[in-house]
């Protein structure tokens, strides 16, 4: 009898034995913080570095990163440690934060309580309750009795398991040896962004412009990022190719624009990279402006063009008056010999101009592209009041199956009080050819150009006979 009691008992020790002990879970809060990088690529992409001090026991851990962004991307985290003092064995991200819907989904099948006030006595009174379900509306147990309704209000006895107050991401380390570690979480989140804002001041004459451009830095991931070194990167990165390395920093030309006292531009294999000197607080749900660079005096040039069509080529259309305005671009090299000669990032611009009382005034708004250095910028301001075209078809003729012949009339109205220069831009289809003209045109991009000087307050007419073969 004693025997068989010993091999119990050493059953039971063997069992136990066996059985491994839980990791404990270490909450890395952000007051534990010894670092903080963020890169804001264009297009909601950005690649967060978080470093946080932690005193870890040997053995294995679970390290809970509190305060990640909600969008982490959870396949890009990578927690490392700089000196190599623990191994990750496993990573979860539990973005499920707390929630009244997330507390009920938890507590299925658990207990909670139900407080209802009194009027009698004056008092809270509490009663247990089992949650049956949430799944089409919240089932209560109370007291055997099954209910529909919440006769109250819900407390919880405490958070339930994978239920967090903040979203957070846990590694499962394990370490050797124990004592204070710098744990280094990278990671790619959507939820933040940025673009160019440029505001352009037309000076009086024209002919030149006061350029400044802001990068607005967007945040939607639901944390926020304090005094964080930031970076902004200008470019259409593939998402599937590997992190660029920087290279050498671009010389700024002497006579070029000012980039921003707290704003350092780089070139980034493909890309060019911003790097805000000061740190920054990217605070969520907010939108955040800052200076990126400034140039004064930028030479610009005026271009009034009107854009035709290619219908009058193909059938007949006599008697049909097609009135349009001008367009107006305001157009600038950029190169240093014209004021600027810097890569611009992609945003929108809005040009201002002042009226005749000194206030300003917007022209127009128009997108640019990410633009490198030496090559042309334009700006579309609007239609030109003053400027008006009018086309007409003065004769078509269809020579064959596949040729026409038509003659049109191109009539320019300047209501300005001083001379203009307008570009009429033809377009053509098939294989034409201008057998018969008023002005000599040049072929530009497949269509038949005239560049016409219009006095002020008078007329200036074009017409021309044109072959096509379709």
């Amino acid at each position: 009898m004693l025997t068989h009691k010993k091999i119990v008992l050493g059953f039971l020790l063997t069992t136990f034995i066996a059985v491994p002990a839980l990791a404990e879970e270490l909450n890395v809060l952000p007051a534990a913080r010894t670092g903080l990088a963020v890169t804001v690529y264009n297009g909601d992409l950005a690649l967060v570095r978080d470093s946080r001090q932690v005193d870890l026991p040997a053995g294995d851990t679970d390290l809970a990163f509190a305060d990640v962004s909600t969008r982490l991307q959870p396949n890009t985290a990578l927690l490392q440690s700089s000196r190599g003092a623990f191994e990750v064995r496993e990573q979860v991200f539990d973005f499920d934060v707390v929630s009244q819907s997330s507390l009920l989904q938890a507590s299925v099948g658990k207990e909670v309580s139900v407080v209802r006030f009194n009027p009698e006595s004056g008092k809270d009174v509490e009663t247990r309750a089992t949650v049956l379900s949430v799944a089409n509306g919240v089932v209560l147990e109370i007291d055997g009795r099954i209910t529909t309704e919440i006769p109250g209000r819900l407390v919880f006895d405490s958070l339930p398991p994978g239920v967090r107050a903040q979203p957070t991401l846990v590694a499962s380390i394990t370490t050797e040896t124990s004592g204070d570690v710098d744990a280094d979480l990278s990671y790619l989140t959507n939820g933040l962004t940025w673009r160019a804002d440029y505001v352009a001041e037309l000076s009086d004459d024209g002919f030149s412009i006061d350029l400044s451009a802001w990068a607005t830095i967007s945040n939607t991931t639901g944390t926020d990022f304090p005094d964080a070194t930031l970076k902004l990167v200008a470019g259409d990165i593939n998402r599937a190719a590997p992190q660029p390395q920087m290279m050498r920093a671009m010389e700024m030309a002497s006579r070029g624009p000012k980039m921003s006292t707290d704003v350092m531009q780089e070139s980034l294999a493909a890309f060019h990279l911003y790097a805000i000197d000061k740190p920054v607080t990217l605070a969520d749900r907010q939108n955040k402006q800052l200076a990126l660079l400034s140039a004064n005096n930028v030479i610009v040039q005026t271009d009034l063009v009107s854009h035709g069509d290619s219908f009058a080529s193909r059938g007949p259309m006599m008697g049909q008056q097609r009135k349009t305005q001008a367009t107006r671009y305001l157009v600038f090299e950029n190169t240093e010999d014209e004021g600027l000669g810097t890569q611009l990032p992609a945003g929108t611009v809005r040009v201002y101009g002042q009226d005749s009382s000194g206030t300003l005034q917007l022209l127009g708004e128009d997108g640019v592209a990410h633009t490198p250095k030496g090559q042309d910028v334009r700006f579309t301001l609007g239609r030109d009041f003053d400027v008006t075209v009018v086309r007409e078809q003065l004769e078509f003729l269809r020579a064959s199956d596949r040729i026409t012949i038509s003659s049109n009339r191109i009539t320019v109205s300047n209501a300005k009080d001083s001379a203009v220069t307008v570009r009429l831009a033809e377009g053509m289809q098939g294989d034409w050819e201008i057998v018969e003209e008023s002005a000599a045109h040049t072929k530009v991009l497949g269509e038949a150009e005239w560049v016409v000087d219009v006095p002020a307050g008078e007329d200036v007419q074009v017409e021309y006979r044109v072959r096509v073969r379709f």
